[in-house]
């Protein structure tokens, strides 16, 4: 078919064959086609061709019966989902942010000088973030160093008996109490 294709002069449809022969071709350009079947010689002998094959395909096929499993529905949806995962670019992630990121360039030039407010805020917001998590991180810092220097005072002085224990414990406690009331003194004010 393709050696004939290939034969099949440049002006001629031998593209629409198949669709003529379907009948999907509008009246008009089936009108057309059939004018220049009774001129071309080479696009009738396609078109012969193309209906000879489509009858031997039904003759065929016409006897055959094709048993389908019960679960070939299930089958053939499975295999779309799976497919369609394989479909993507592994740099889809970082063209999408690129993407975005131009984005919003574009908008912060197209707003002009109105961006500069927005990134004050921005900035002031991160940089409150901030100061509350180095006030935080130093926090958890000097309560674990306080905790250590309690521990290595009581280590080095009192016996590893039952009343030092307790006596340790209870000035742990303490201590604990005593930083969570100056916190809710500090959460008031």
């Amino acid at each position: 078919m393709e050696t004939f294709a290939k034969a099949i002069g440049a002006g001629c449809p031998a593209t629409e064959i198949s669709a003529y022969i379907d009948g999907e071709l509008e009246s008009a350009r089936e009108l057309e086609m059939e004018a220049h079947f009774a001129v071309c010689r080479e696009c009738v002998a396609e078109l012969n061709l193309q209906k000879r094959f489509l009858c031997d395909l039904n003759l065929n096929l016409k006897d055959q019966q094709i048993d389908l499993p019960a679960d070939f529905t299930k089958q053939i949806v499975t295999n779309a989902e799976s497919t369609v995962a394989g479909l993507r670019r592994p740099m889809e992630r970082f063209n999408a942010i690129f993407i975005c990121a131009a984005i919003l360039l574009f908008v912060m030039f197209a707003t002009g000088a109105e961006v500069g407010g927005v990134t004050s805020n921005l900035y002031s917001f991160f940089e409150r973030i901030a100061m509350v998590g180095g006030m935080l991180g130093h926090l958890a810092y000097s309560l674990v160093l306080g905790v250590v220097i309690v521990v290595r005072t009581f280590a080095g002085k009192a016996p590893f008996d039952a009343a030092g224990i307790m006596a340790f414990a209870m000035v742990f406690c303490m201590a604990i109490m005593l930083v969570l009331r100056r916190l809710s003194q500090v959460r008031k004010a």
